[in-house]
């Protein structure tokens, strides 16, 4: 992460809010509206001071709203930072001492405090984003390796431990009231658990960390929203294990701003000749299929046309992209490739999106190819940034068909605009 860069503050305000509403949740709903029994009964047990347990977490609720306010405002945000700090490390350590069992939670309430600290680490580090004075170097540098690690660790520990290690009958339980697996939940526990295990080491290696952040919102998004539908008494769990996915959630949109950072697998590699062209080739592959796919569109989209501009419109577009498939197939040649015959696949798939766009209408199939040729323009843009220096044929083509796809974008706006329904006239 640039310390430089104009939207540096947008990473403090994610990781403040996400954080926040943890607190704010946690002591509004958790002690102060829906105590739950276990909760009294453990501050019976263990608050450090004399009086009524009710009141004890109330108090505690109202300290841990204030917390959550201060931060989601953005005042004395180190300070607060620091403080969540310590109550972190002294609730994950006193939860794993009194009440073991809590370690193989079957939401991870217990282990999610660990990518909570990470995140509070790094405010300790940021503050709010809003300050004029410069922050060090090296602190903007290890944000994106501590909370790589904060999420890698909850991604292979809820992956191993309470998938493979110890299995509760309440994590099946959770799983079969969802209804959504359709063969034995045993089985589909064990995948999970794979599948979440290997994410978090890519994610602590630093590899494709800005998709995996992409990835990571779906899927705790997913949990979150099932779960809570599911078994909604998870939404006022006394360990909260279900409202630290807001937690997560603003700890992976951080890491999708600042990227794997230096300090990862990727930043080496980047350096690497052989990494470097292995994803220029994948690239240009992936170009030359989205091409291929685009100029089946055009033409299932061309033959339903019934206005003459936009057929001549679609018509263009289609022979351009049909040059752009046969101009990358050598490129991938040149830099050691072969064209891969996936070619009659992706014009099925492209011939059933076609005809869908054309069900929907003109203007429905127009927002569709300008959605489609913004996002080849931004490919061609990440897959110039790839060529070497000494390939000048490969990166003078890449400009030329990247300035062809903004000629498009420019086209299908216009089009899209002289196509636009005219607004009902108001009665007087």
């Amino acid at each position: 992460m640039d310390a430089c860069r104009p939207d540096e503050g947008q990473v403090p305000l994610l990781l403040r809010v996400g954080v926040g509403v943890v607190w704010l949740y946690e002591g509004l709903v958790g002690k102060l509206l829906a105590p739950d029994p276990k909760l009294l009964e453990l501050a019976a047990r263990w608050q450090p001071f004399p009086g009524e347990p009710a009141a004890f977490l109330k108090a505690a609720g109202v300290f841990e709203i204030l917390l959550g306010l201060l931060l989601i405002r953005g005042w004395m945000v180190r300070s607060v930072a620091a403080v969540q700090c310590g109550l972190l490390l002294l609730f994950t350590t006193g939860l794993a001492v009194v009440v073991p069992q809590a370690l193989v939670h079957p939401m991870g309430a217990v282990s999610k405090n660990v990518a909570l600290l990470a995140a509070s680490l790094c405010l300790v580090l940021l503050g709010s984003g809003r300050e004029t004075i410069a922050r060090s170097p090296w602190a903007t540098r290890a944000v994106p390796l501590i909370l790589r690690l904060g999420l890698g660790f909850v991604w292979i520990y809820e992956g191993i431990v309470p998938k493979w290690l110890f299995l509760s009958p309440a994590e099946v339980g959770i799983v079969a009231r969802t209804g959504l697996v359709p063969f034995h939940v045993l089985i589909f526990l064990k995948l999970l658990g794979l599948a979440e295990a290997a994410l978090g080491v890519t994610i602590l290696a630093g590899l494709w960390v800005r998709g995996l952040a992409v990835l990571q919102v779906g899927l705790l998004s997913a949990f979150t929203a099932i779960v809570g539908w599911t078994s909604p008494h998870y939404l006022v769990d006394p360990l909260g294990s279900l409202s630290k996915n807001l937690g997560l959630l603003g700890g992976v949109l951080a890491l999708y701003r600042t990227g794997s950072g230096p300090f990862a697998l990727e930043a080496w590699l980047a350096r690497n000749a052989a990494w470097c062209r292995w994803r220029l080739l994948a690239s240009l592959q992936w170009n030359r299929l989205i091409e291929i796919a685009a100029v089946e569109v055009y033409q299932v989209q061309a033959q339903a046309a019934v206005d003459a501009n936009t057929h001549a419109l679609l018509e263009k577009l289609m022979l351009d992209e049909a040059h752009h498939a046969e101009d990358l197939a050598p490129l991938i040649r040149r830099h050691g490739g072969r064209p891969v015959p996936l070619a009659p696949a992706c014009r099925g798939v492209a011939w059933v999106l076609g005809c869908l766009t054309v069900i929907f209408g003109t203007r429905a199939s127009l927002g569709f190819d300008l959605w489609m040729e913004e996002r080849g323009n931004s490919l061609y843009a990440c897959c110039a940034r790839l060529v070497p220096p000494e390939a000048g044929i490969t990166a003078r083509a890449l400009l030329g068909m990247q300035n062809q796809e903004a000629q498009h974008v420019r086209l299908l706006r216009d089009h899209l605009r002289s196509v636009r329904p005219p607004a009902p006239r108001r009665g007087r």
